[in-house]
C-alpha cells in the first residue's frame, strides 16, 4: 500500500510540474556579429513575456531551432534554457555563417555532369566550349537583415548576367518582404528542336540567342512556415532569323522576336529540417502563373504543385517521397516554353534525355540509412570561425522514379513523350557544410539501361 502511495504522489507531482507555467524573462544571444538581434527573434516561436507550461514550452524551443537553422545564417544554433522558479532566461549561441561569397565561376553548360563528360569524350577531350567563367557575388545576411544581394558575371558558353536582391521585410510587423531580378542569357549556339529525345544545336558566329528576364515579387510571409509570392514578370526572345526555318515553332509565330507578361502566384509552407538534404518534415509548392504575349495572340495558363514528405522510420532509417505535376492550357506552345523533363526536373535513370510536352507528372521515393551520423570537425590551418567548425554525414539509399510527359506537338519523333516511365538506382550521398552535397548513384531506367550517374543537388 505505501508504495502504491508513493507511486501516486510522484505522478501527481510529475504532472503539476509539467502542468506548472513559466514566463519567459529574457532572451539573451550570443556570436552573432553581424546578425540584427531582430533577424534572429523573428524566428522564434516565443518571445519575453510568453506564459507556458514546461512541454509547450520545449515544443517551441524544438521549432525555434528548425526556424533558425533553416534561415542560411548560422552554422550552428543552440537554444539554452536556464529555469529560476517560475521564470526561464533564454541564451541563443550560434556561429555566423561567412556571408560575402565572391567567387569565380568555372562550370559546366550542360543539364547535368554525365551529358558534359560525354560530349567532352566525343570530341577525344578537345572541345572545352561548354564552360562557362566569370565572377559571382553572393551576398548573404546583407546589412545583417538576411537580405541577399546578387550580382553575376559570366560569360563562356552560356553568357549569364544577373542583378537580384531580396528584401525578406520591409514593414514593421515583418510580415511583407520584396524581389528585384533582372537578368540577360546571351548564346551562340542553342538548341533549337528536340529529335530521339535529344538536343538539336545550331551554332553562330556574330549572332545570338538572347533572352532578357525581369521580375518584381511581393512575398507575404504571416508565420514562420508559410510564404505567399505574387510577381510581375516580363520575358523576351531575340534569335537569329534562320532558326525559324529549322523549326518554324521554335518561338510560335513567324518573326525572329517573341516577349510576354506573367502574373504569377506561388504558395510555399517549408517544414523541413533542411532543404539541401531533408530527412524529416515538408515541403508544399503551388505555382499558378496567366501569360500574355505582347503583338501575338499567345495566351496560357499554367499550374504546377508540389508536395514532398520525409519521415524518420527508425533511428539512422528515413523515407522521403516528392510528387509534382504540372497542367497548362495550352497545347500548342513554342518550342522554348515545351520543356518539362530533362533539365531542372529529371527523373534519375534518364539523365540523357529530354522529354518535351505540355503537361508532366512525376514521383520519386528514396529509403535512405545514416551510415555515417553527423560528425563535427576543426577544420585545420583554418582560423575563421565560419570556416573552422565543420561537419559531415555519409547516407546510403535505394531510390524509384517513375513519371509521365503529355506532348501533343512532337511524340512522333521522341519515343519517350507519352510514355510511361520508371527507374530504380542505389546511390552514396555525402553532405557537409554549406548546403554542399555529393551524389554517387547508379540507376537503371525501363530500357534497361544501367548508368553511373553524378549530382551536386537535392534530387526532391
Amino acid at each position: 500500500m505505501r508504495l502504491i502511495l508513493t507511486f501516486l504522489i510522484v505522478i501527481i507531482a510529475f504532472t503539476s510540474y509539467s502542468q506548472e507555467v513559466f514566463r519567459v524573462n529574457s532572451i539573451e544571444i550570443e556570436g552573432n556579429k553581424v546578425t540584427k538581434r531582430a533577424t534572429v527573434l523573428r524566428e522564434l516561436s516565443f518571445q519575453i513575456g510568453d506564459s507556458l507550461t514546461l512541454k509547450e514550452f520545449n515544443e517551441k524551443l524544438k521549432q525555434s531551432e528548425l526556424n533558425i537553422g533553416s534561415q542560411w545564417l548560422f552554422n550552428f544554433v543552440d537554444i539554452v534554457p536556464s529555469y529560476n522558479q517560475n521564470e526561464i532566461d533564454v541564451t541563443i549561441e550560434v556561429v555566423e555563417r561567412w556571408y560575402v561569397w565572391p567567387y569565380p565561376i568555372l562550370e559546366i553548360s550542360e543539364r547535368n555532369f554525365n551529358v558534359f563528360w560525354d560530349s567532352l569524350k566525343n570530341s577525344n577531350y578537345t572541345d572545352f566550349s561548354r564552360l562557362n567563367y566569370g565572377v559571382f557575388l553572393n551576398w548573404y545576411n546583407f546589412r545583417g537583415r538576411n537580405e541577399l544581394l546578387k550580382l553575376k558575371f559570366r560569360k563562356g558558353y552560356k553568357e549569364h548576367y544577373l542583378f537580384e536582391y531580396d528584401i525578406p521585410y520591409i514593414n514593421k510587423s515583418k510580415t511583407l518582404g520584396t524581389i528585384l531580378n533582372v537578368e540577360l542569357f546571351r548564346m551562340k549556339q542553342f538548341h533549337y528542336k528536340t529529335i530521339d529525345n535529344t538536343l538539336l544545336y545550331e551554332s553562330y558566329d556574330d549572332q545570338h540567342f538572347l533572352n532578357w528576364n525581369s521580375a518584381f515579387t511581393l512575398q507575404y510571409k504571416k508565420d514562420l512556415n508559410l510564404t505567399h509570392r505574387l510577381s510581375i514578370k516580363h520575358s523576351w526572345f531575340e534569335i537569329p532569323e534562320d532558326i525559324q526555318t529549322l523549326n518554324p515553332n521554335f518561338l510560335g509565330n513567324d518573326k525572329h522576336e517573341f516577349e510576354f507578361s506573367t502574373l504569377e502566384y506561388q504558395y510555399e509552407n517549408e517544414k523541413r529540417n533542411s532543404s539541401s538534404y531533408p530527412t524529416k518534415g515538408s515541403f508544399n509548392e503551388v505555382l499558378i502563373s496567366a501569360h500574355r504575349g505582347r503583338n501575338t495572340d499567345f495566351n496560357n495558363f499554367k499550374i504546377i504543385a508540389k508536395t514532398e514528405n520525409h519521415f524518420v522510420l527508425k533511428p539512422r532509417w528515413f523515407i522521403g517521397n516528392s510528387i509534382k505535376a504540372k497542367a497548362q492550357t495550352n497545347t500548342t506552345l513554342p518550342y522554348i516554353l515545351n520543356e518539362s523533363l530533362g533539365f531542372e526536373d529529371y527523373l534519375r535513370g534518364y539523365e540523357y534525355y529530354v522529354i518535351d510536352g505540355e503537361h508532366y507528372a512525376m514521383a520519386k521515393t528514396a529509403i535512405k540509412y545514416e551510415l555515417v551520423p553527423k560528425q563535427k570537425l576543426d577544420v585545420p590551418y583554418l582560423k575563421m570561425e565560419q570556416f573552422k567548425k565543420s561537419y559531415y554525414s555519409f547516407y546510403f539509399s535505394i531510390f524509384a522514379d517513375m513519371g509521365v510527359v503529355i506532348d501533343n506537338q512532337y511524340a512522333e519523333q521522341n519515343a519517350l513523350n507519352n510514355t510511361f516511365l520508371f527507374s530504380q538506382g542505389i546511390s552514396l550521398d555525402f553532405v557537409t557544410y554549406y548546403d554542399k552535397l555529393l551524389r554517387l548513384e547508379y540507376s537503371r531506367n525501363h530500357l534497361n539501361e544501367w548508368d553511373f550517374y553524378i549530382h551536386f543537388s537535392n534530387p526532391f
